[in-house]
């Protein structure tokens, strides 16, 4: 006994078609552009700042005394990049995949399939900067910020958390 079946509709040049166009493509997150994209890199990596004559005396008028052996100003490692992606990865490419699985049935466009997946990315990474408070500011810093949040001070580095397609 043999069975025949054909079929009246072939989706498999379209779904080979999207495929082939995923291919290769991914998505970048970050502080992209402009001045916050170095004030990230100090606070995801953080560093040390050598303290100049003509510093120590700037941060003395400000009142803030420096110890004559204070050689660096350290402004500790914030990882809100990669600890914001490895908290948030698992919930987002299950999003990413049911977004996935609409590109394949042609229901979505992979660009517009990329877009969601860096909005979802950058949405959860600036939660994170939000809700960051270790290490937390030296007290001469709360003093002048007002808050104790180590990313937030004028939310133009959260603002700055963006994506782009390549």
């Amino acid at each position: 006994m043999g069975i025949k079946y054909k079929t009246t509709v072939n989706k498999l040049p379209e779904v080979s078609n999207a495929l082939e166009t995923l291919g290769g493509r991914k998505v970048t997150i970050g502080a992209l552009k402009g001045s916050n994209a170095w004030l990230a890199g100090i606070h995801e990596y953080g560093c040390n700042i050598p303290v100049t004559p003509k510093m120590r005396r700037f941060l003395h008028a400000q009142g803030l005394h420096l110890k004559d052996s204070t050689k660096y100003i350290r402004i500790p490692e914030r990882s809100f990049l990669r600890n914001g992606h490895d908290e948030n990865a698992d919930r987002v490419m299950k999003q990413t995949e049911r977004a996935i699985s609409q590109v394949i049935a042609g229901k979505m466009s992979v660009d517009k399939m990329l877009d969601l997946c860096g909005e979802q990315f950058a949405t959860a990474i600036k939660t994170y900067m939000r809700d960051l408070s270790s290490p937390g500011n030296h007290p001469y810093t709360v003093d002048q910020k007002g808050n104790n949040n180590p990313l937030i001070d004028t939310e133009g580095l959260v603002e700055s958390i963006t994506w782009e397609k390549e």
